[in-house]
């Protein structure tokens, strides 16, 4: 079940970002030209390109990370669930903030800035939104098997 764990919501979410790409590549070529550009195109060439090791990072963060943070969060109360929300919701602007900074070319004004900003945040948070429904499902399936076998055994 750990396996599963780890690796489903990291590849359900790879799934549906490389449909977004797979369905705008006839409209614009990914190459590695594209790279740095600072605009949605750019990220999309980046996935496209460099799909294997952002999966490999993902399955590490996931592995390392998460499933850690998801085993400690489960098990305590809605205060703390707000915590860990909040703390990777600022996880997210911060490298949102940060990835926009570094591609940004200061000479187009602050308008492309914000609006890559924006838009990395809004990518992570959705990630992260689908991860954790996943974790979510993942356990309550789980717990439901659970409760049914020692329904069976306390009848039996």
């Amino acid at each position: 079940m750990k396996l599963l764990k780890v690796l489903l919501p990291v590849l359900i979410d790879f799934g549906v970002f490389w449909t977004v790409v797979y369905f705008n590549m006839p409209d614009h070529p990914m190459r590695i030209g594209e790279i740095g550009n600072g605009n949605l195109y750019s990220l999309m060439a980046y996935f496209s390109l460099f799909w294997a090791l952002l999966l490999a990072d993902g399955i590490l963060t996931q592995y390392l990370i998460i499933i850690p943070l998801w085993n400690w969060v489960k098990h305590k109360g809605a205060r703390a669930r707000f915590i860990a929300g909040v703390c990777i919701a600022m996880v997210c602007i911060l490298f949102a903030g940060a990835l926009s900074y570094i591609i940004w070319l200061p000479e187009e004004g602050y308008s492309p800035l914000l609006s890559f900003w924006w838009y990395m945040t809004e990518i992570q948070a959705v990630y992260w939104m689908v991860n954790f429904v996943v974790l979510y499902l993942l356990d309550r399936k789980r717990t439901n098997t659970e409760s049914e076998q020692i329904e069976v055994e306390v009848a039996g």
